[in-house]
């Protein structure tokens, strides 16, 4: 009985373990089976892509070359413009180089006109040393470098304002070294601010020139006039005399507004000389006569004085349409103060 029952268990055990290895292995298979297959549809989908990824790519880089042509055709014009603007700046190089070379030139012949000048004008004193200046009907002075116009721009001046124009032209023509202009009216009002205060001059050149010009065709440019020339004497002096330098002062007017004419003129006399008793700037006038002004006697009584006191010239100017009188008749009390 004993032998009987332990064949039947062994019989037994080995059908189970056959079953659960066939199962095993069934598994197995399938499942290499289901992967090979889902392998061969993943790269037949990946090619895919990649050949639409490849004429995608394809487009991109044409696009990509004709922006780039552009781009270098462009780039082409650029140089091009580039190139001529360096060769118009190396032109104005070129021209620039040659101006310098003439302004040289032209400093240089200034230069040796100048030192011929200079040499003249001492021959010209040695020999007029001993001859006295004729005070009254003498010539202006023209040994200053630097010209100070003091200006009445007052409404009686309207009409002879284009002659002071000219006369400032001629004034500046006859000087031959000019190293500095200024312009005020006669209450020290500047004609160009840029260039006002201490030690401060417009320079002598023809832009500059013209600049003035420009400015005086409009006589408000100066300010408001009172028709006394002190104030603007005044600011000429104190603002701009130094020991190195020769100074002339121009007043220009047809009019004098003064308590005491005296008293003017020895403030002037007094802010014009040095300690040693010299004269810081030579004073000139011009009197412009018009048929506006009845006062212009007392005002060439005055810059005849102030004048002849501070070694300059007094001028009548010559008007049309005026008598050209303007002294006073033998017998007559000089209009000095009122």
């Amino acid at each position: 009985m004993e032998k009987l029952k332990r064949r039947d268990v062994e019989t037994f055990s080995l059908s189970f373990l056959d079953i659960i290895a066939c199962g095993f292995g069934a598994i197995v298979l399938l499942l290499l089976i289901a992967k090979v297959g889902t392998s061969d549809i993943t790269e037949n989908i990946d090619q895919n892509q990649l050949l639409e990824s490849l004429f995608s790519l394809q487009s991109e880089k044409e696009i990509i070359t004709a922006n780039l042509q552009k781009k270098n055709s462009l780039l082409e014009d650029f140089r091009k413009e580039l190139n001529q603007e360096y060769f118009k700046k190396n032109e104005k190089k070129k021209g620039l180089e040659v101006i310098k070379k003439n302004q040289t030139i032209n400093e240089s012949i200034k230069e040796r006109l100048y030192l011929a000048q200079q040499s003249l004008t001492e021959e010209m004193l040695d020999i007029l040393e001993d001859q006295p200046r004729d005070t009254e009907v003498g010539g202006i002075p023209v040994d200053s470098e630097y010209i100070i116009f003091v200006i009445d721009n007052s409404g009686s001046m309207t009409v002879v304002w284009d002659r002071l124009i000219n006369e400032m032209n001629n004034i500046l023509d006859i000087h031959p070294t000019i190293k500095g202009i200024q312009v005020l009216n006669d209450q020290g009002e500047y004609l160009m601010n840029s260039f006002q205060g201490r030690n401060s001059w417009i320079p002598d050149t023809p832009v500059y020139r013209n600049a003035i010009k420009e400015l005086l065709r409009n006589q408000a440019n100066l300010g408001i006039s009172l028709s006394n020339p002190l104030r603007g004497i005044k600011a000429a002096i104190n603002s701009h005399y130094t020991v190195d330098k020769k100074i002339s002062i121009y007043v220009f007017g047809d009019d004098i507004r003064s308590i005491s004419l005296e008293a003017d003129l020895s403030e002037i006399f007094r802010i014009n000389t040095d300690i040693n008793g010299n004269k810081k700037a030579r004073i000139h006038g011009m009197a412009f006569p018009s048929q506006l002004q009845s006062e212009i006697i007392r005002f060439s009584h005055f810059m005849r004085r102030v004048s002849k006191e501070n070694e300059g010239t007094f001028l009548g100017i010559s008007i049309e349409g005026h008598s050209g009188y303007i002294d006073l008749q033998p017998g007559d009390v000089i209009p000095t103060d009122n």
